[in-house]
């Protein structure tokens, strides 16, 4: 299915905390128009309280969980279903990430028919690496199909499932072809080797006339060229108007300046620990990036838990329940602070305030976006920024805790190049 036009994109990047979300409402509120149909996409459901609280009038829907005995594919079947019957009844709809990845091509033409307007909460994954999460099969999976003819690659690079009967559709392999119908995988071989499973590479990735189905989107966001979604945008050619929050909730267009004041004003609540034998560990520039945890020894994980352990107890005299911390999360029963392992907040948390009392902080991470992700733009001539989109990253983590309430926290943060990030961002303001 094809859009003659793209809709209008508002782009409002603004810092966390800054009002995002408060200003939409203000302007829900402020609609006239009644004919007028919002779809909010949200990493979290428990925001449809807070709309039902503040614009009543609009009466937010959500799709039903579905039978809670049931399997994972079939609530994300059910929560399908329910969504596009949501649509047909002009309901006004807030859903999760999770779920608008999942929206088949036969409820785009129903959405834009009815002219929705989507509000995105958090920039959302246009292109990740398939086989990388949600229940998916994975890349050797996806050869073998590949290689019997169970999927065949068209001439734009997306996987077609063929319905031979060789393999049960209505099972295990439900949710590939579901993607594979709606043109959400593309594969991308080796260059000048044959189809086999070390060289496969498979891409799971937004079919763009899913953004063309609206009348209207406004993404909300921080850093906005850091994210996916950015490099998505550029792949696609897709025009956005990039705007940002004053301090009264004015939008006003984005510059540098707006982001550097945003920093500086929040830097002053950060206490970062900066030097010294603790932070030792962390001095390679790939230190406790996910491959760097990979090679290090039963004693070098169990030294980096002691150093964590020491800071939080000793230096910071944290206790569990004022306490967050993170780290690559196949590696959480070695580096578990001893004491503090109930605390943890895995790194890609986004839009909640339930960690907002968090005054003591330890990241034990160096983030860098997928490989395969960063070639995959990279084979389309697009550039990801390695270091923004760590930063930002960072950033929405820490923004979870009792910064955002414009509190003072203690950060422990080893990495030497997450730390230089950090400060180099604050302005050289983030307080030793």
């Amino acid at each position: 299915m094809n859009y003659q036009t793209q809709p209008t994109i508002k782009v409002i990047d603004s810092i966390m905390g800054s009002g995002k979300t408060t200003y939409i409402i203000d302007q829900l509120k402020k609609e006239k128009d009644r004919s007028k149909r919002f779809l909010i996409v949200t990493p979290y459901l428990k925001e449809i309280e807070r709309l039902d609280k503040e614009i009543p009038r609009l009466s937010f829907k959500s799709p039903k969980e579905g039978d809670l005995n049931a399997s994972t594919k079939a609530k994300k079947k059910s929560k399908s279903g329910e969504l596009l019957k949501l649509i047909e009844s002009d309901h006004n709809i807030l859903i999760t990430h999770s779920l608008f990845g999942m929206v088949p091509a036969s409820t785009l033409m129903l959405l834009a028919t009815k002219g929705y307007e989507v509000i995105i909460d958090e920039a959302f994954e246009c292109v990740r690496q398939y086989g990388s999460g949600n229940g998916e099969r994975s890349g050797y999976d996806l050869s073998t199909l590949l290689r019997n003819k169970v999927v065949t690659e068209n001439d734009d690079g997306y996987l077609e499932w063929k319905d031979d009967g060789r393999v049960d559709r209505k099972g295990m392999f439900n949710q590939l072809k579901q993607d594979c119908d709606n043109r959400r995988i593309r594969v991308k071989p080796t260059a000048g080797t044959q189809t086999n499973k070390q060289t496969d590479m498979f891409f799971w990735e937004l079919p763009i006339d899913q953004l063309k189905a609206f009348k209207s989107i406004t993404i909300l966001t921080y850093m906005f060229d850091a994210s996916v979604m950015h490099a998505y945008f550029r792949c696609y050619s897709i025009d956005w108007q990039h705007l940002s929050l004053t301090s009264d909730l004015r939008l006003v267009n984005w510059d540098s300046d707006i982001e550097a004041t945003q920093a500086k004003s929040v830097a002053k609540y950060l206490y970062v620990l900066m030097g010294g034998k603790l932070n030792d560990t962390g001095e390679e520039l790939n230190s406790y990036s996910s491959s760097w945890l990979k090679s290090r020894t039963p004693a070098q994980l169990a030294e980096i838990e002691r150093a964590a352990r020491n800071v939080l107890q000793n230096i910071f005299g944290a206790r569990g329940s004022t306490t967050m911390w993170s780290c690559v999360i196949a590696h959480l029963p070695n580096l578990a602070p001893r004491g503090f392992k109930g605390a943890f907040v895995a790194c890609n948390v986004r839009a909640t305030n339930d960690y907002k009392d968090k005054v003591h902080l330890a990241y034990l991470r160096n983030i860098y976006s997928q490989p395969p992700v960063v070639q995959y733009f990279k084979a389309k001539g697009v550039t990801v920024n390695q270091d923004r989109y760590a930063l930002s990253e960072l950033l929405q983590w820490i923004f979870r805790s009792a910064i955002r309430e414009q509190k003072d926290v203690k950060l422990y943060l080893p990495s030497k190049r997450m730390r230089k990030l950090l400060h180099e961002w604050s302005g050289g303001l983030c307080k030793v």
